[in-house]
C-alpha cells in the first residue's frame, strides 16, 4: 500500500510539473516560441519549399539523361516495289519488297542538355530570388510574431502589478472598515460615510476579481500564440528600468519586411524578363543512341541492328497566338504591383520606427514625473492613514487621497511598460 501511494505521489509530481511552463523572462519566451510555436513551425517551411523550387528551376539547365524501350507488332508492313535486277533478277522487271519484320523491339538511351536559354536562364534568377525573399519574409514574420508576443507578455506583467496593487489596497480598505466601524458604532460616523466605507471595500474586491481575470486572459493570449497544453508561469516582475536614452529613431532599412519587399521586387523584375526572353531562340545539345531486333519468330533471319546521332537543336518560336504578349503583359502588371507593395512597406515600416521612437521618447520624458507622483502619492496615503486613525480627516478627503494614489501608480506601472515595449520596438531588439 506504502510502494502504491509512492508512486502515485511521484506520477502526480511528474504530471504538475509538465503541465507548468516556467517562463523567467522575455528572451526565455521568444527561444520557446521559436521552437514550439505553429506560427514559428509553420513560417520555418516556407524557405525550405522555396529552395526546393529554386532546384526545380535549376534542374532544367542539367543535362537528361533518358532509357527507353519499345514493343510493337506490325500486322501490315508496308511495300515497295523495285526493279528486280536490284536483286539479281530479269531486268525490266520489278518486284514487292517488304521492308522490315512483324515483331520490332528497340531499346536506347537519350541524353540532352540546353546550350543557350534565355528564359530559363532568368527563371533561374527569379527562383534564386523568391527563395532569399521567402528567407526574409520568414523573418518579417517571426519579427511580427515577436512584436505581438512582447505586447501580450509586458501587459501580462501589468496586470501582475495591478493584482499586487490591489491586495495592498485590499490591507488598506480592511483597516479603513475597521476604523469606520468602530466610530459607527461609536456614533462619531456619518452613517453615509460608513456605507461609503463598506462599498470602497467592495470595490477593492470587484477590482480583485477584475484584476485575477486580467491576469488570466493575458496568460490565455499567450497559451493561445504559444500553442501550449501547459500553463505559463511568467516569473519575471517589471523592474526598474534604465531609460536610455535615443537620438534618433530605428534604421527601417534593416528591417526584415524592407529586405523582403526589395527581394520581391527582384523577383518580379526577373520575371518579367523570363517572359521577354522566352521568345529568343534557344540551343540545345541533344544525343541518341538506339538497338533495334525484329523477327517473325517463325525460325526464319531476324534483323537487327543500332544506331546513334548526335546532334544540336534550334528552336525560334514565331507564333503561339497571343500566348507570349499576354505572359509579358502579365509579368509587366506584376512588376507594377511590386513596386507599388515595396514603396507601401517601406513607408510603413518607416512610419512606424518613428512612431515607436515618438512614443518612447514621450515615456522617457514622462517618467520622472511619474516617478515623483507616485513618490508624493505615497506620502500622502501614509498621512491620510494617520491622520484617519486619529479622527483628523473626513471620508471624502481619505478617498480622494486613495483614489489619486492608486490613478499614480497605475499609470507609472504603464508608462514604465510602455517605455521598455517602446525601447525594445525603437531599437529593434525582437
Amino acid at each position: 500500500m506504502r510502494l502504491y501511494l509512492v508512486l502515485v505521489l511521484l506520477f502526480t509530481a511528474t504530471l504538475e510539473s509538465k503541465a507548468q511552463l516556467q517562463i523567467n523572462n522575455l528572451d526565455e519566451l521568444l527561444q520557446y516560441a521559436d521552437s514550439h510555436a505553429p506560427a514559428s513551425l509553420q513560417s520555418k517551411i516556407l524557405p525550405k519549399m522555396a529552395k526546393q523550387d529554386m532546384r526545380v528551376q535549376a534542374s532544367g539547365l542539367y543535362p537528361k539523361i533518358n532509357v527507353f524501350g519499345t514493343a510493337d507488332y506490325y500486322p501490315i508492313i508496308a511495300t515497295q516495289v523495285i526493279p528486280a535486277e536490284v536483286l539479281g533478277g530479269k531486268p525490266g522487271t520489278y518486284l514487292k519488297a517488304q521492308f522490315g519484320l512483324p515483331y520490332i523491339f528497340t531499346s536506347g538511351a537519350e541524353i540532352s542538355m540546353p546550350l543557350i536559354s534565355f528564359d530559363k536562364w532568368a527563371q533561374v534568377a527569379k527562383a534564386r530570388a523568391s527563395y532569399r525573399q521567402s528567407e526574409w519574409s520568414y523573418k518579417a514574420a517571426m519579427e511580427l510574431f515577436h512584436i505581438q508576443l512582447i505586447q501580450t507578455y509586458y501587459q501580462a506583467l501589468i496586470s501582475k502589478e495591478v493584482l499586487k496593487l490591489n491586495q495592498e489596497n485590499t490591507e488598506t480598505a480592511t483597516e479603513l472598515s475597521r476604523i469606520m466601524e468602530a466610530r459607527y458604532k461609536n456614533g462619531v460616523v456619518n452613517p453615509s460615510d460608513y456605507n461609503r466605507t463598506i462599498n470602497l471595500n467592495l470595490d477593492v474586491q470587484v477590482s480583485g476579481i477584475n484584476a485575477s481575470k486580467q491576469v488570466q486572459l493575458s496568460h490565455i493570449a499567450l497559451d493561445s500564440m504559444l500553442y501550449t497544453k501547459d500553463s505559463i508561469i511568467i516569473n519575471e516582475d517589471i523592474t526598474a528600468f534604465s531609460w536610455p536614452l535615443l537620438t534618433e529613431a530605428g534604421n527601417p532599412t534593416e528591417r526584415a519586411g524592407w529586405k523582403e519587399a526589395d527581394y520581391k521586387l527582384q523577383a518580379a523584375q526577373y520575371a518579367l524578363r523570363a517572359s521577354k526572353d522566352s521568345v529568343l531562340p534557344k540551343i540545345a545539345l541533344a544525343g541518341r543512341y538506339a538497338y533495334n531486333f525484329q523477327s517473325k519468330f517463325n525460325n526464319t533471319g531476324n534483323v537487327q541492328f543500332d544506331v546513334a546521332n548526335i546532334g544540336a537543336r534550334l528552336d525560334f518560336p514565331l507564333f503561339q497566338g497571343n500566348y507570349y504578349r499576354s505572359a509579358r503583359n502579365k509579368s509587366k502588371l506584376q512588376y507594377e504591383l511590386a513596386k507599388i507593395d515595396a514603396d507601401k512597406t517601406r513607408d510603413v515600416l518607416t512610419q512606424q520606427q518613428q512612431a515607436w521612437y515618438d512614443q518612447y521618447n514621450a515615456a522617457f520624458m514622462k517618467q520622472n514625473l511619474m516617478k515623483e507622483k507616485v513618490k508624493n502619492a505615497s506620502e500622502n496615503l501614509r498621512i491620510a492613514k494617520l491622520n484617519l486613525k486619529e479622527g483628523v480627516m473626513e471620508f471624502d478627503e481619505f478617498n480622494n487621497i486613495y483614489m489619486e494614489y492608486n490613478r499614480a501608480r497605475i499609470d507609472y506601472l504603464q508608462n514604465l511598460a510602455d517605455g521598455i515595449l517602446y525601447y525594445l520596438l525603437s531599437t529593434q531588439k525582437f
